[in-house]
């Protein structure tokens, strides 16, 4: 018989050794995730590290003294998605002799809790390697939002001219504070648009111009610039990415967070031009591996990155309960 029990101390060596041993199967499909965290000590110290912030809670399925599988789960608050709950890439993992819907199960024991207090919003870091796992969310009425992927730099080679025609393509710096507060808002411009639909408010707006500029006098980013005659034609800013406790961060790997190229000018090539200039700068500045996430709805996004190379290995799930349940019971 199985119990769900909130973890305890006595729980947390077993946890480990699961999550070790579900880190392992990641890693055979995607071998550049951090191989320290197969060993039970390493995942160990990411436990512990989850539960000591304040708001992270978890419960643990048992068989008799057997723990077969864990959700830990944080109670989040912003302004974006007001209350919400995260279950981390780290969160979850059950035993491989168990059969996928414990998942379910697991989920249903908690979200009873997070219901009655009122967090209707629920989002759940995913890894893709085995399938069967991520259909349990799926089935149980999570969507995708966003895909994380990593590209290898050890073997990249750019196809063909990496700069054919005008394009000038050169590192930016605190002079293009301005411009890249121009620019600021091509992709949560485009990413309001069908059909992604992800609205964009002026508040968020503002917060955006204000973030790229700070981009321009920041000496941790590598910034690239590209121009067609007097006009930007596109930009990469790039950040080392680094988390001595992440099992879904890379050793030696840059961050892309942000990329655009000019919506006036694409479908001419220059958005692959200036991503396989960048690719190149940043392997010669010793990177091994780079870190890109995009939001599925966005379909040129979604094309253009894997096509390019990046490889998806995490997925964010969401899913948002109707806040009727709170009273509608058919009482």
């Amino acid at each position: 018989m199985i119990q769900f029990v909130g973890v305890e101390e006595v729980h947390i060596r077993q946890m480990s050794a699961l999550l070790a041993k579900r880190h392992a199967k990641e890693r055979k499909a995607f071998p550049y995730l951090p191989e320290a965290f197969e060993e039970i000590d390493e995942a160990e110290q990411v436990i512990r590290q989850q539960l000591k912030k304040p708001f992270v809670s978890g419960i643990a399925a048992v068989r008799g003294i057997d723990v077969i599988g864990y959700l830990l789960y944080e109670f989040k608050e912003d302004a974006d998605r007001g209350r919400y709950i995260l279950m981390n890439y780290e969160s979850i993992a059950i035993s491989d002799k168990e059969h996928p819907t414990l998942l379910r199960l697991l989920y249903a024991d908690a979200g009873a809790e997070w219901i009655k207090h009122g967090y209707f919003t629920h989002v759940l870091m995913v890894p893709l390697a085995e399938q069967p796992l991520v259909e349990q969310w799926l089935e149980q009425g999570f969507s995708y939002e966003q895909k994380y992927a990593v590209l290898q730099l050890k073997d990249f080679e750019p196809a063909g001219d990496l700069n054919p025609g005008k394009l000038s393509i050169r590192q930016g710096g605190q002079q293009d504070a301005p411009l890249l507060k121009k620019v600021a808002l091509w992709n949560s411009i485009h990413q309001a648009a069908a059909p992604s639909w992800h609205p964009i408010t002026k508040e968020t707006m503002e917060n955006i111009k204000r973030s790229y500029m700070d981009i321009s006098t920041d000496k941790e980013a590598f910034l690239w610039i590209a121009e067609l005659g007097e006009r930007i034609a596109g930009f990469h800013v790039y950040f080392r990415k680094e988390d001595e406790l992440s099992l879904s961060t890379p050793q030696n790997c840059a961050e892309l967070p942000a990329a655009s190229t000019n919506p006036d000018m694409r479908g001419k090539g220059i958005g692959r031009m200036l991503a396989n200039h960048c690719f190149a700068e940043m392997k010669k500045e010793g990177f091994d591996y780079l870190y890109a996430d995009w939001h599925t709805p966005n379909q040129l996004a979604s094309y253009f990155w894997p096509r390019l190379g990046f490889e998806p290995f995490m997925i964010r799930l969401s899913r948002k309960i109707d806040p009727r349940i709170a009273w509608a019971h058919g009482d």
